[in-house]
């Protein structure tokens, strides 16, 4: 390749520049390593100082409540750095790819100039020779602050000690295997049977590949975008998307990827002539449909609630307003017996609703306290009493689901509240990030057990049996709780971000990132790396589980994965 001297000149201008930005990038690198490697931030003074304090008088409520907060700021801080040795990563390649392709280019342009014999040596092979040892030196800077950082990455401080609780709270004995038993062939709704993100049956599959085919028994493009999660009652699967106004219910064979038929959700009487306002990413198919044996559901952003059929003839539809908030609508739906559960988060009110299904007729509907949140209803049992709870800002609050009465609240959440919660057979886990986890004994009386603010997922719910609590958050950490006891019993960083919610099948966990690679860990109290299958796009939606295939939902493709 042929350059003139003004582009040669150019390219020694930028390589310049990014050799000086290399190196620069390089030894802050280095220097972060090695502060996050041997600087714990539970180790501040003044977070230890108070704890001491604390030790010291541990029924003082306030002072507990400042180790929390100098706690969270500590790890927040942490981890915001931690981040930053990522983004610092490739950026330094960037840099350093960049320089050794000016170089490159330069030395393969410039003239040769004949050296004379007793003559003084010439001033472009000294250049030439001081560029050389600059490319040495950025080459080597740059090697060896990369090779630093993803050496030193996997094996930073664990952060995991608990911070201390307050020993006048009780903790929920442990109890045996949990009784809830999931449908192997039906995933009803969003994360599952009551969507607790527990499958049924077992044998799902650990190794697929998306990009060359392995293991994938189908891949079909949905017609249009959606964030909505797959469920599936018996052979069929449903999903929905939006483009404009245009609202769609798809129906699809989950044996062999057909789409049976197609519903309109738009054009209903109430709808509002301007689309609402939602978050780029999200759109208005986010929230996920709800499938029982005679009807499946489904709701959208501007306020459009169908129900229909399993041939997709319509049974009803209404408009129940338009719930605008600052991201848009994402609650998921949910079944109680014969009443659909509709939770309506928008700035004018928050609330729950019970509509009939065969008819539509709305039986009850009650005013929660609080702003709005974007989680959906969960269904719980305790002692024998079914419940529906709902992770709300700032109130955790469990209603009965036949009457809509509100049964208990406890007050612990704050900020975007998206997580919903998780349950087992003796307590409810509700998080979000920038507050706390806390796991609450509900009914009369309901309190927080214990609380935690090291995990804490943004988007991610969690999934919970009665003895193990699993976590994922949008830093790329998961953790293993002792869901009775609040320990922390181990924690692994993956690097990628998490949105879907992990859902705990067979044995194992499965953990999808938003890079579509699914990680796949032991579902015990020691951590063990499965595997890592990726579908080759990316993905936000928790996938569906299903007589031993699971159904993700990528960017842009719907796959159903089998080892058979």
């Amino acid at each position: 390749m042929k350059l003139t001297e003004k582009d040669i000149s150019l390219l020694k201008n930028v390589s310049q520049i990014t050799g000086i930005f290399t190196v620069i990038v390089a030894f802050i690198m280095i220097f972060s390593l090695i502060q996050l490697k041997t600087i714990n931030p539970l180790d501040n003074p003044a977070v230890v100082a108070v704890k001491d304090q604390y030790d010291n008088d541990p029924e003082n409520a306030a002072k507990a409540e400042q180790v929390r907060a100098m706690d969270l700021m500590a790890r927040k801080a942490y981890f915001a750095s931690r981040r930053q040795v990522e983004t610092g990563s490739y950026l330094l390649l960037a840099g350093a790819i960049i320089f050794i392709l000016c170089q490159m280019l330069i030395s393969g342009n410039e003239k040769i100039m004949p050296v004379i014999p007793v003559s003084k040596p010439d001033e472009s092979v000294v250049r030439k020779k001081r560029f050389n040892y600059l490319l040495a030196s950025v080459t080597v800077i740059t090697v060896i602050a990369i090779v630093s950082s993803f050496m030193l990455r996997s094996n930073l401080p664990d952060l995991s000690t608990k911070e201390p609780r307050n020993k006048t709270e009780k903790s929920a004995k442990s109890q045996s295997a949990s009784s809830f038993k999931p449908d192997p062939k039906h995933f009803p709704f969003f994360r599952g049977q009551d969507s607790r993100g527990i499958a049924g049956g077992s044998e799902y599959p650990t190794q697929w590949n998306g990009e060359d085919g392995t293991n994938i028994k189908w891949k079909i493009s949905v017609p249009k975008n959606g964030k909505s999660s797959p469920v599936i009652w018996g052979d069929k699967l449903f999903i929905t998307g939006a483009e404009g106004k245009a609202s769609e219910v798809y129906c699809i064979n989950k044996n062999s990827g057909e789409i049976l038929w197609t519903a309109s959700a738009s054009g209903i009487p109430g709808e509002p002539e301007q689309i609402p306002e939602t978050d780029q990413e999200a759109g208005m198919a986010v929230s996920s449909a709800a499938v029982n044996a005679d009807a499946v559901c489904a709701i959208f952003a501007n306020g459009n609630l169908i129900c229909l059929d399993h041939d997709g003839k319509q049974k009803w539809v209404i408009n129940v307003g338009t719930p605008e908030n600052v991201y848009g609508y994402s609650c998921s739906l949910i079944i109680f017996n014969d009443l659909l559960l509709v939770q309506y988060d928008s700035n004018e009110k928050v609330s729950l609703m019970g509509f009939e299904i065969a008819t539509g007729q709305l039986k009850w509907e009650t005013m929660r306290k609080g702003r709005a949140a974007w989680s959906s209803p969960v269904i719980g049992n305790f002692n024998g009493e079914p419940q529906v709870i709902i992770n709300g800002n700032p109130y955790v609050t469990g209603f009965n689901p036949v009457t809509g009465a509100e049964l208990w609240a406890v007050e612990c959440m704050t900020g975007d509240v998206a997580p919903s919660v998780a349950v087992n057979s003796k307590l409810t886990y509700a998080v979000t990030d920038y507050a706390q986890l806390a796991a609450i004994k509900p009914g009369t009386g309901a309190s927080i057990v214990w609380s935690d603010n090291m995990f804490t997922p943004d988007v991610s719910s969690p999934a919970a049996t009665d003895e193990l609590l699993f976590v994922a958050t949008g830093n790329g950490d998961v953790a293993c709780y002792n869901a009775m006891e609040g320990d922390t019993l181990w924690t692994h960083y993956f690097m990628d971000q998490f949105y879907a919610s992990p859902v705990i099948a067979g044995e194992n966990v499965y953990l999808l990132n938003r890079s579509g690679i699914m990680n796949i860990v032991k579902a015990g109290s020691k951590f063990e790396l499965i595997a890592e299958s990726p579908i080759g796009e990316a993905a936000d939606c928790t996938p569906a589980f299903s007589d031993k295939k699971i159904y993700i939902r990528g960017k842009q493709n719907l796959y159903c994965i089998s080892e058979n």
